[in-house]
């Protein structure tokens, strides 16, 4: 079967090649894939109980449920004819989330001191202390998911081991999150053109600072080298809009036509709109925006599916390189089925997403060489003590 060829692999000439008969022999970089051997319907009879058991302790269980369902994910998935072990515990998650209840309990609290003690002489008509709490929450919950990410990261990897060798995150929770923030605002400003710096630079921590015992992993990523993709991603994504707004105005100015409908009756129903009016509206923008968000998705799973292929092959841990050589039309699948199986079955095709997500990755992703165990010992640290508080409180997270 074909596979990518190996990243950073440099060929040496015959003529150059050192004669020395004490030469470093050359990593071996036999080519492999993990193999995931789970079964759908073994996840699923994991998954029921969970929700059946949340629905009882009005979801108190899903702790529990969360950490059975990581348990049967990465002992199913084996890299090198070894599989992974899950040692996370639903307590470790329980405790996160309480402990990041009781920081919003203290924002609440100083919100309502300083409401109280503040803008006691101030009232604002139709804004009270439960508006403003809200609005704060919503505000620091924008880089507390980000920090919740990272953190998220670091205890999953911490509980995740292989040939007995635990995994780490090393890196600044907070830092990233300051980052990602600082990022993602910027981009917004600059409407989107600085999406591969946003996208590297965030990938970076994620890679770099993953550790499989002692081995670390290394990420030479640079923005540089997949911006001119992006430009020709960004231009034609402005293109296809355009071409489709005109396709929208072309269809409502010939159905206003046939069914004779003055332009002065639409401008007086427009400035003076009734309920049904601004409902019917709402419809047809959603629909259309649905309509032909669908149709130029396949443009951007080009770019996504470019992007993923990129940072995989800029990473490596030790001698072990990595490559993939997924498609758009792969990306297209793995997207759009995962968007309309959560969308159709409300939420209960998250297994089903889930036991797709990993086939591809088992069929895709391509690994070069194998880490030497000699020189490989287990990390000093044993990661948090607690897990995903932040993750559990700031983001819909799935396993």
């Amino acid at each position: 079967m074909s596979h990518p060829s190996p990243p950073w692999q440099q060929p040496v000439a015959a003529a150059e090649q050192p004669v020395a008969a004490a030469a470093p022999a050359a990593p071996d970089l036999t080519p492999s894939r993990p193999v995931y051997d789970g079964r759908l319907g073994e996840l699923y009879a994991i998954y029921l109980r969970h929700v059946v058991l949340m629905l009882l302790t009005l979801g108190w269980s899903r702790f529990w449920g969360r950490t059975r369902l990581r348990r049967y994910l990465w002992s199913h998935f084996a890299i090198l004819g070894d599989r992974f072990e899950y040692r996370g515990r639903g307590r470790e998650l329980l405790i996160g989330f309480l402990l990041a209840l009781m920081l919003i309990a203290a924002w609440g609290g100083l919100m309502w001191l300083v409401w109280i003690h503040v803008f006691h002489e101030k009232p604002m008509a139709s804004f009270g202390a439960f508006d403003a709490f809200t609005l704060s929450v919503a505000l620091i919950g924008f880089p507390l998911a980000y920090v919740g990410h990272y953190a998220g990261l670091r205890y999953r990897l911490s509980r995740t081991r292989w040939r007995g060798i635990r995994c780490w995150l090393a890196g600044s929770a907070w830092s990233y999150g300051a980052s990602a923030t600082f990022l993602t605002l910027v981009n917004a400003i600059t409407g989107q053109l600085l999406t591969p710096v946003v996208s590297v630079n965030l990938a970076r921590p994620r890679i770099a600072n993953v550790r499989f015992g002692t081995l670390p992993f290394a990420f030479a990523g640079s923005a540089g080298d997949v911006y001119g993709r992006y430009i020709g991603y960004y231009f034609l994504n402005i293109l296809a809009w355009g071409l489709a707004l005109v396709i929208v105005f072309a269809a409502i100015g010939g159905t206003v036509s046939e069914l004779g409908v003055e332009a002065d009756d639409i401008g007086d129903l427009l400035a003076h709109p009734d309920a049904r009016t601004i409902v019917i509206a709402i419809a047809i923008a959603i629909a259309a925006y649905v309509l032909f968000g669908l149709l130029i998705l396949p443009l951007r799973c080009w770019w996504q599916a470019y992007l993923f292929r990129y940072l995989v092959a800029r990473s490596r841990a030790g001698n072990v390189l990595f490559a993939t050589a997924i498609s758009t039309r792969q990306m297209w699948g793995f997207m759009v089925l995962n968007y309309l199986i959560v969308l159709l079955t409300l939420g209960l095709g998250w297994p089903w997403v889930m036991h797709r997500t990993l086939r591809l990755i088992a069929r895709e992703l391509w690994i070069y060489g194998a880490p030497d165990g000699a020189t490989i010992s287990q990390p000093a640290s044993r990661g948090p003590g607690f897990g995903e508080g932040l993750l559990d409180m700031f983001d819909v997270t799935g396993v």
